[in-house]
């Protein structure tokens, strides 16, 4: 079976396509990129990915000339040609101009991919093993909070949890503060009382993360090593994956996941 990928508003079949080596998102790192989980053949939580996508742009001084509704018929369209029932979806957005650090212009494409992934959120049966990944620290700027295609700190620190067998590993800013897991969001649990890193700790501002955010009470706050300690619990979370959570965290274990069933209770509620 052929398999299709979105270019712009173009379909083409994927082995059929490529892209120059002038590519400003592979000599520069000039792009970013969006990750869109597939229920029941329709793209879940799509007007927060819409918006993270038009917030971004703004901010790569680019031109994104898509509205809602025509970005909506294009995933729509990449599913159904796709076949695809349970997946995700991956928009890699680049400046689409010739030069060299200086851009000859601020014009936007994106290329769009689809692969099958499961239909629903679950909840992980074991608990994650997680740690501290402290070798290359995240810098705080105006992209810290965007999934550019410059993603060097959640590489190393995925490589860093392989080696060490754990599951994920949270990343640390340049203050020495957690942030956020290698791809996903954190959240901690203290006396039913749920907690989050500000984005000016430089954390993506997750759509799932938007979510959740909307539908509880959430404080957030600077996280740092003591605060794990005294957590009742912790969950991470992503478009894909969901929630899911933690038992042990740099050796501190973890008792309960009540707080990050109540979560996926509300996320199952509004599929």
């Amino acid at each position: 079976m052929n398999k299709y990928i979105l270019h712009n508003s173009d379909f083409f079949i994927e082995k059929n396509f490529s892209i120059s080596i002038n590519n400003r998102s592979f000599l520069y790192s000039d792009g970013f990129f969006e990750t869109i989980k597939v229920i029941n053949s329709k793209c879940f939580n799509l007007p927060n990915h819409f918006q993270r996508i038009k917030e971004t742009s703004n901010l790569f001084m680019c031109k994104f000339s898509y509205s809602y509704n025509k970005m909506e018929s294009l995933l729509d369209s990449l599913i159904k040609r796709n076949n695809i029932i349970g997946g995700r979806i991956r928009l890699v957005f680049y400046r689409d101009a010739e030069g060299k650090y200086l851009p000859e212009s601020n014009s936007m494409s994106f290329i769009g991919t689809i692969q099958i992934s499961p239909n629903d959120f679950s909840l992980n049966k074991d608990g994650l093993i997680i740690g501290l990944f402290s070798d290359i620290r995240k810098n705080l700027n105006p992209f810290s909070n965007c999934k550019t295609t410059s993603a060097m700190v959640s590489v190393f620190g995925s490589i860093y949890a392989e080696k060490n067998n754990l599951d994920d590993c949270l990343i640390l800013n340049t203050n020495n503060n957690i942030i956020e897991g290698t791809h996903c969001n954190l959240f901690l649990v203290k006396d039913n009382q749920l907690y989050t890193p500000p984005l000016s700790e430089g954390c993506v501002n997750g759509t799932l993360r938007r979510f959740i955010l909307s539908q509880f009470d959430v404080r957030q706050k600077i996280i740092t090593k003591s605060e794990l300690k005294r957590m009742d619990e912790i969950f991470l979370t992503n478009a894909i994956q969901g929630v899911r959570w933690v038992k042990k965290c740099n050796q501190i274990e973890y008792y309960s996941n009540k707080f990050t069933e109540k979560v996926l209770n509300i996320l199952n509620n509004n599929l």
